[in-house]
């Protein structure tokens, strides 16, 4: 599309939304207006999805435009057009507490609304422990907030920001819904009970028997009605697998041949908990070959077992047990074969709620997982019994924009919650497969190449086919993969490659181009264009060497999650004249030991300047004695002047753990790689400074954007190599 289309389109968009705008704002002053003659709450909207001009659905209209949305996701808000649907995002935990502070004049509420009160009971039941309180986190500025999804006929959500943590990782988010027992009779919303529908009932026991009718029945329906999911490839069997037999008494380590194909396997996922007491060694290997002892399973590992003979199957892959852990050739061997173990599993089985292999995921279920019940009192007297439980992320409605993968949407992201989700190695053990039955804290839920679901919720059921929502391409897709994948933790940084190898092996530039180091070769200049995540500049964040020797410029030199700004159309201006990698071992989608990029494009020499305590980092040039306007760049981590002997003046590095300065000033460079449309400040590149491991080359310090003309007009074109 030319310049001049673009401009026209981006002229009736802008026309579109000042119509759009113009609509709003009458409805938004219409409902300011009459909400005290209506006795509607202007901050919850009585907890009802009508009367609201961000209503769409039956009771709405939609005039919002919706143009660069994916087609997908509006064909799915036309088809629940018939739901009146209200969203309300960033509300102050400050206004509803108004509600129930009393005025020191008047004697009444200072916000007379029974439905926000509602609310505030219901956070102070889930919110409010020995640890914390939601009350004082508000009353001390913390930056907590509340949404609120009303949509009828439906559970009313609540998006719960900041309110928590778990005992395993920071918890953003938490959500709670508020549900009915049974289907809401029409007299209920007319008596002024809040909006909300009947939900799934959810076990308190994981291991009963409803959860594995449950189990089952989305493996059954999967299996005979998913054309997706049953377009299972050939050809590839594990090297060894658990024999499940009959009984326990069967069991034992079978080593299998290419000829078995046909066979089908559940492997598990799980965590090791930092240490793995059962596993496969060439000590026991000829034993556990004969006979594997029930009694000396961990807890996980039994469940397992349970689990696969409920579901059909005959063999079980389990990482410790089916790779030689104290063989470093089987090891590198197997890791390049994890793809193909995950990605053909018959199912996978994450024990997501198990931290360790001692902790059974078969078991009862955490009490802060329970609904309990409320009681709501109508201005007519009448009492409507309210459930509210927390909901998993996972099964979050898709007009919500939570799900992940299939990673076909840059607006979309979703935290999981439980202690598996922050490992490294259990992401692609679950991207990769066809069908996984997740066995989080708070429910079971079956996710396969078709649908979603879980053991407490009603259909219909998010699509997980990609392009439901929108089609990206390639590598957008795999950035958006390295963004989820890089804020897992490792309990090994040479770990981060090879954890990453069978999602990388399986995308479709595996069949048409070069993997480097996490990086493809025919997206290479914008995949480089990688930065730290926010938070973590004035820190050592790159892997010690003796760690992880991937280069500087992968995203897999650092211990920290990245991302990618977005660039609308972006002219490429530099030009790729040599990269190579030396893997460690045979997989090619494993370690590496080094790595060369040589780079020709226009360089401008510059000047780092970093305040830590001010957690700024700056660049700027000299021109005729006088220095430049500062621009800010994103550093990789705090960073350190080094000298070399025999020269003046400091260039940068990246910092090693425990080192830092308050005060960085060293020289540097400028490589621009690609510029955006428009403005003068449409420049992105690199800052690099010169390696002190490798004389004549120049290794990555951080990430710039938005920079002006005159650096790119003002450098010389040449090549550099970056280490």
């Amino acid at each position: 599309m030319s310049s001049f289309l673009i401009a026209i389109n981006d002229l009736a968009k802008g026309a579109r939304s000042a119509a759009a705008v113009a609509v709003w704002s009458g409805r938004y002053i219409s409902r300011q207006y009459n909400a005290r003659a209506r006795e509607v709450c202007l901050v919850c909207n009585n907890l009802q999805p009508y009367g609201h001009e961000d209503t769409f659905g039956r009771a709405g209209s939609r005039w919002y435009d919706r143009q660069g949305e994916p087609e997908g996701l509006r064909a799915l808000r036309a088809k629940a057009s018939d739901v009146a649907t209200l969203v309300l995002a960033d509300i102050s935990p400050r206004e509803l507490l108004e509600a129930r502070e009393i005025d020191e004049k008047t004697g009444l509420p200072k916000r007379n609304c029974r439905y926000c009160r509602l609310l505030c009971d219901i956070f102070d039941d889930f919110f409010i422990d020995e640890y914390m309180s939601w009350i004082t986190e508000t009353k001390n500025g913390m930056p907590i907030s509340v949404g609120l999804m009303i949509r009828e006929g439906l559970p009313l959500v609540i998006n719960c920001w900041g309110f928590t943590y778990d005992k395993h990782i920071l918890n953003a988010q938490v959500d709670l819904e508020l549900y009915s027992e049974s289907a809401p009779s029409p007299t209920a919303h007319l008596a002024g009970a809040p909006s909300m529908g009947p939900a799934g009932p959810r076990s308190e026991n994981v291991g009963s028997e409803r959860c594995m009718r449950f189990m089952k029945e989305c493996v059954r329906q999967c299996c005979a009605e998913h054309e997706v999911c049953t377009s299972r490839a050939t050809g590839f069997v594990p090297t060894r697998l658990i024999c499940l037999g009959q009984s326990n008494e069967d069991l034992r380590i079978c080593e299998l041949i290419p000829t078995n194909e046909g066979i089908t396997w559940a492997a598990l996922s799980h965590c090791w908990g930092g240490s793995q007491p059962y596993k496969l060694e060439r000590a026991n290997l000829l034993r556990l070959k004969q006979h594997i002892n029930s009694s000396d399973l961990p807890a996980t590992f039994c469940n397992a077992i349970e689990v696969a003979r409920e579901l059909g199957q005959r063999y079980l892959w389990i990482d410790s047990m089916c790779i030689v852990q104290d063989d470093k050739t089987d090891w590198e061997v197997e890791a390049a074969r994890m793809g193909g173990v995950y990605g053909r599993a018959f199912v996978v089985l994450c024990a997501a709620s198990s931290p360790n292999p001692q902790t059974p995921f078969l078991r009862q279920r955490d009490e802060d997982w329970l609904p309990k019940r409320f009681e709501f009192e109508t201005e007519q007297g009448v009492k409507v019994p309210i459930m509210v439980r927390q909901r998993h992320l996972l099964a979050a409605p898709l007009e919500q924009g939570s799900y992940e993968p299939p990673f076909t949407s840059a607006w979309a992201s979703l935290k999981r919650i439980g202690p598996l989700y922050k490992r490294g190695w259990c992401f692609q053990e679950t991207f990769l497969a066809t069908r996984t039955l997740h066995f989080a804290p708070g429910a079971i839920i079956f996710e396969c190449k078709t649908h979603r679901r879980s053991e407490d919720q009603l259909p219909p059921f998010p699509s997980t086919i990609p392009g439901t929502l929108g089609e990206v391409d390639d590598a957008d897709q795999w950035r958006m993969i390295v963004k989820v994948y890089t804020q897992r933790q490792f309990t090994f940084a040479s770990d981060k490659l090879p954890a990453i190898g069978g999602a990388a092996s399986n995308m479709p530039q595996a069949t048409r181009s070069t993997y480097l180091a996490g990086l493809w070769r025919e997206t290479l200049l914008l995949d480089l264009l990688w930065q730290v995540m926010p938070g973590g500049t004035h820190i050592a964040l790159t892997y010690p060497r003796t760690e992880q020797t991937a280069p500087s410029w992968s995203w897999a030199s650092m211990d920290r999650g990245v991302t990618w700004n977005p660039l609308k159309l972006p002219q490429l201006l530099a030009e790729v004249v040599a990269a190579e990698t030396t893997i460690v071992g045979a997989n090619p989608y494993g370690q590496v030991a080094a790595g060369r990029l040589c780079l020709r494009g226009r360089i401008k020499p510059c000047h780092i300047l970093t305040l830590r305590h001010k957690n700024e980092q700056w660049v700027y040039y000299i021109k005729d004695g006088s220095q430049s306007k500062k621009q800010h760049f994103r550093a990789d981590g705090q960073l350190m002047p080094e000298t070399r002997s025999g020269e003046t003046g400091a260039f940068a590095r990246r910092a090693r753990d425990g080192e830092w300065v308050s005060e960085v000033q060293a020289a540097a460079v400028f490589l621009c790689i690609a510029r955006t449309p428009w403005t003068n400040y449409n420049y992105v590149g690199l800052i690099l400074s010169a390696s002190p491991y490798v004389a004549g080359c120049v290794e990555r310090v951080g990430n710039i954007t938005n920079v002006p003309r005159d650096w790119y007009e003002g450098g010389t074109t040449t090549t550099v190599t970056i280490v």
